[in-house]
């Protein structure tokens, strides 16, 4: 099931006969948390996930906050921005979505894990649960095994899903379509062999797996409206089936009861 050479339809048939535990309801709220990873060139990541709901049949009414500060800024600090401290207070919000700092899993690792324990805790005491979002390597930087091992390292530790965004970058990178390159979901114009961001298309990328671990719901290629967003049908049911195939095992898991409740 994770392997990213699965024929196209084979990778769309994956988990499809399976009915899966959904994070979010129709009409929650969702708060994401993270930097610049999460709304380069104002392609809001809380903005296409709720987009994508809108569009899916049956849709799923999503509201969304964020606190996403662009730079550097580590996990433990956001905990003590007013925007999270007053989504916090108002227990509105049913799941806080993390991202740490692109290096901070690795490189600060401990600090990390511990400012996941401390947002944890302030979550559940607001009723809320907690995700986190996996982000991905790079050209120069190709440590994307370690990453991965650190955020579900702690994701199991506390019983938290991990979104694993990374990992789909990763597989893309292995079966691109149309002879793309490997880390084509990160290369612009500006910066095609070096660029940390997200791309057009590594946003669809994270909106479809985002929206995937909070539904339990398989997008299979349902296309949306959104600021930033021209990627064509093709294009995009090839990323929502990848990502499909990625996050269904996670599914399965919390199914199984492989993670536990807030």
């Amino acid at each position: 099931m994770n392997d990213p050479t699965l024929a196209e339809s084979d990778r769309a048939t994956v988990g499809q006969a399976a009915t899966f535990p959904a994070l979010i309801q129709d009409g929650d709220a969702v708060f994401f948390v993270g930097n610049s990873f999460f709304g380069w060139q104002d392609r809001k990541l809380a903005e296409w996930v709720a987009a994508l709901g809108r569009a899916v049949t049956p849709p799923i009414h999503i509201e969304v906050g964020s606190d996403i500060v662009f730079g550097n800024t580590p996990l433990a600090g956001f905990l003590d921005h007013p925007a999270t401290r007053a989504a916090l207070a108002s227990r509105k919000y049913k799941v806080f979505v993390l991202q740490g700092e692109e290096f901070e899993p690795v490189d600060h690792k401990a600090a990390f894990h511990q400012a996941v324990r401390d947002f944890y805790r302030a979550i559940s005491a607001a009723g809320g649960r907690t995700v986190l979002f996996m982000t991905w390597d790079f050209r120069w930087r190709p440590f994307i095994a370690e990453l991965a091992a650190s955020y579900d390292e702690i994701g199991r530790e506390l019983g938290i899903p991990v979104i694993p965004v990374g990992l789909i970058y990763r597989n893309c990178g292995r079966s691109p379509p149309h002879g793309e390159t490997p880390f084509w979901l990160t290369a612009d114009t500006e910066h095609p062999d070096g660029n940390l961001h997200e791309n057009e298309k590594g946003t669809a990328v994270n909106a479809y797996a985002t929206f995937a671990m909070l539904t339990g719901r398989n997008p299979h290629g349902r296309n949306f409206t959104a600021p930033g967003n021209t990627n064509d049908d093709a294009l995009m049911l090839y990323f929502s089936d990848i990502a499909w195939a990625e996050v269904c095992p996670r599914l399965q898991e919390l199914k199984d009861g492989g993670f536990s409740a807030p």
